[in-house]
């Protein structure tokens, strides 16, 4: 990415408000409030007939109150075969959430991701939403979230690109053993002026924990784009990987 583009779309999205309103905690809630990591590494390597390298993280890191819950998530890849860069991702994403009632939600969410192999250098988004705890119990866990985003994309060699979009999430957890747990992250993003633009992405795993903190997984991740800023990108991405995961 060009030094002269770093910078420019903090004018439109900042995290700002999210870590004042994360930090806005009451003293007391600072006690009684819960927090935990979860980290997941994979690294492959591979030479003689064929020299590959792949490398990827993810970083789930939650904060949760008695009114307030803040969550923070990175993920990367990266890539090469015979030497030559195959993979080159990042993404990074903080969403703060104020209960309302018992279940429902609202929320002011921003996020920052970089794939050099998708047309676009950066995209910046941020914006409101509401949400609602459809499940909540020892073994399953389902959450909705609708959100109102703006985009803030750099196309590469072609300008900036941004736009409002509706975005609808889904998130489960299930418990199906003592030891063994399902998730399932998914999403659609439309653009609200530009309907045949739209992004969906799933993020699935399962995890089987060896004790406490240690676990051993298994993902697969796809990232669809229904209108890619170039025709010589293709619409579907997907990741498979299987990862050595700490909890904490």
């Amino acid at each position: 990415m060009r030094s002269d583009t770093i910078g420019r779309p903090m004018r439109y999205i900042s995290p700002l408000p999210i870590l004042i309103a994360a930090a806005a905690f009451s003293a007391e809630e600072a006690q009684t409030k819960r927090w935990s990591a979860h980290i997941e590494l994979s690294y492959v390597n591979t030479s003689g007939n064929t020299n590959t390298q792949t490398l990827s993280e993810k970083l789930e890191i939650k904060w949760e109150g008695e009114a307030n819950r803040f969550f923070l998530k990175n993920s990367a890849l990266y890539a090469t075969q015979e030497d030559k860069e195959t993979a080159n991702r990042i993404d990074v994403s903080g969403r703060w959430e104020r209960l309302i009632t018992e279940r429902f939600f609202g929320f002011l969410t921003t996020g920052y991701e970089r794939d050099k192999f998708s047309g676009y250098t950066y995209k910046w988004n941020g914006g409101p939403g509401v949400g609602y705890d459809l499940l909540k119990t020892e073994r399953h866990e389902l959450k909705t979230l609708l959100s109102v985003l703006y985009y803030y994309n750099r196309i590469e060699d072609d300008g900036i690109d941004n736009y409002t979009t509706f975005k609808a999430e889904v998130y489960y957890r299930w418990s199906i053993l003592e030891n063994l747990k399902l998730k399932e992250d998914i999403n659609y993003i439309a653009n609200l002026s530009d309907t045949k633009t739209y992004f969906v992405n799933s993020d699935a795993s399962l995890e089987v924990k060896v004790n406490e903190h240690i676990s051993l997984g298994v993902g697969y991740k796809v990232a669809y784009q229904n209108k890619p800023p170039s025709p010589d990108v293709k619409r579907t991405d997907t990741t498979f990987s299987t990862s050595l995961i700490v909890d904490f």
